[in-house]
């Protein structure tokens, strides 16, 4: 499920909420002329919330559009009584030029924007040239931009566009990306990546100083000195494990660790780090993944099941109660708790997603058919937008084969698409889960009055073919480009030549 801007007024009554579509006086707004840090689609404001709290001496602005996570950071900003924290609503990419003079940031972060994996929905995506341009900008020199992600062909695709702009230099140019960044914290978002195992891409770029001139990293976070022949492989690994658990910053470097020895045969080592890892757990998320990999790794339930308590008592979502209940049910095999955790997962569910996760579940442990359809049930209460009434029809046509309902839901879904890429994939679903080509046909043809440039066109004739098996609408739709295609090259063409 995924989430897009949108133009509807939203006003909060806060002081760190800031309605404004104009260039402000930062200085006078905080007070002083601490660096201005800003962080574009801040989510539920983790890593903003940290980064304030760890740099008082540093200003942070935040912009995101999601209603949901502005009104959750605000209220932890007023928790933790922090005074350098200013939210703004809005398109970050409309909202930058408006809000900041050339040069006036320090930082700027992005994390793990929505990659829109599909080919259909790539000019949806957030790092974009003009975003890039936008971004160089209004860095000082000397200034920074990070950016996380877990899609790899994202990241690849946001390398060529900053390594594009001239005034941007790559701090790892060998490489690209960085595999880790452990001055800056983990989101929780970030962690569930890193404890299951994928891979994420940091990239980290520097903004040319005012000659022209491109700055380095510092030689020391460059240097990786070779390892002394002389020592055996033994004594290689003591020294490689002795320098990560040194380095590691947190509960989830420290689990790493921990893992890593145990399958180098050091249980006893791993015990000791995983202790470590237990004293710097800051959530829910640590501790569960901890407990599990005690049970697993060194078989110890009591530990590991004092760790679940913990967790249990410091999980603050839906997910959180979930995530615990399924890692429960796989090392404890404790039904009773594993039920009474879904129960807490119900009762405090933040979005569609959430739910839609729970009920798959329930159904995936207990089977319990009827369970599972009063979640979804309480999800499609909950549906309001496109991407809502999708992915819970998505969801039922698999976990539930029922088609009748997985029909209602489409057709709340074509009452809420809004552009050619939702009428595409809500046709391609009709037409394969439900069978129904005359439906399907309806929607095409509403997703080919929508359909804006080639790529549209494209996408949409190719599908036409494939799921219909309509050559020959196909082929009036790949028209329809060539015509756009020689407009577009008239309109360029020198006024008199042929």
């Amino acid at each position: 499920m995924t989430a897009r801007p949108s133009s509807a007024k939203f006003v909060v009554e806060d002081p760190c909420f800031l309605d404004v579509d104009q260039r402000l006086g930062w200085q006078s707004q905080f007070g002083n002329n601490h660096p201005l840090k800003l962080e574009i689609g801040f989510g539920m404001g983790d890593f903003l919330i940290e980064m304030a709290t760890r740099e008082p001496q540093s200003n942070f602005v935040g912009i995101d559009f999601s209603q949901h996570g502005i009104r959750k950071i605000l209220a932890r900003i007023q928790t933790h009584q922090l005074k350098n924290i200013r939210v703004v609503h809005g398109d970050v990419r409309e909202k930058i030029p408006l809000l900041f003079h050339d040069g006036e940031l320090d930082t700027v972060y992005i994390n793990f924007p929505d990659p829109w994996p599909r080919k259909r929905h790539f000019k949806r995506r957030l790092i974009k040239p003009a975003l890039v341009k936008s971004i160089a900008q209004k860095l000082a020199p000397q200034g920074r931009v990070y950016l996380a992600t877990d899609s790899e062909p994202y990241a690849l695709e946001s390398l060529e566009y900053f390594n594009a702009e001239p005034f941007f230099q790559n701090a790892n140019p060998e490489v690209g990306f960085f595999a880790d960044r452990d001055h800056l914290p983990k989101t929780k978002y970030e962690k569930s990546f890193i404890y299951a195992g994928d891979k994420i891409c940091y990239l980290e770029y520097f903004r040319a100083d005012e000659n022209g001139g491109l700055l380095n990293r510092e030689e020391s976070d460059k240097l990786n000195p070779p390892e002394e022949k002389s020592m055996s492989n033994d004594e290689l690994l003591i020294k490689k494990f002795t320098k990560a658990e040194a380095k590691a910053q947190d509960a989830c470097d420290l689990k790493q660790v921990a893992d890593n020895l145990a399958e180098a045969g050091d249980k006893q080592w791993a015990k000791k780090v995983y202790k470590k890892a237990e004293d710097k757990a800051e959530d829910s998320l640590d501790l569960n993944w901890l407990a599990y990999s005690i049970c697993v790794v060194l078989d110890d339930k009591d530990w590991a099941r004092e760790l679940y308590k913990k967790a249990e008592d410091q999980s603050e979502s839906s997910l959180d109660f979930n995530w615990l209940a399924y890692s429960i049910s796989e090392t404890l095999g404790d039904s009773d708790w594993v039920e009474k955790l879904f129960q807490k997962a119900e009762s405090a569910p933040e979005n569609i997603r959430e739910l839609c996760d729970l009920a798959g579940s329930i159904l995936e442990i207990f089977g319990d058919r009827q369970w599972g359809i009063k979640v979804y049930k309480k999800a499609e209460g909950l549906a309001e937008e496109y991407s809502d009434f999708y992915e819970l029809a998505g969801n039922i046509y698999v976990k539930l084969d029922d088609r009748d309902w997985t029909r209602k839901l489409f057709e709340k879904a074509e009452g809420k698409a809004g552009d050619c890429s939702d009428f595409l994939g809500l046709a391609e679903h009709i037409c394969a889960n439900l069978e129904d080509k005359e439906w399907a046909k309806k929607v095409y043809a509403k997703a080919e009055s929508l359909a804006e440039d080639s790529g549209d066109f494209c996408e949409l004739a190719e599908s036409l073919s494939k799921q219909l098996g309509d050559d020959e609408w196909a082929k009036q739709v790949y028209l329809k480009v060539e015509s756009k295609t020689k407009d577009s090259l008239n309109l360029k063409r020198p006024i008199g030549e042929a």
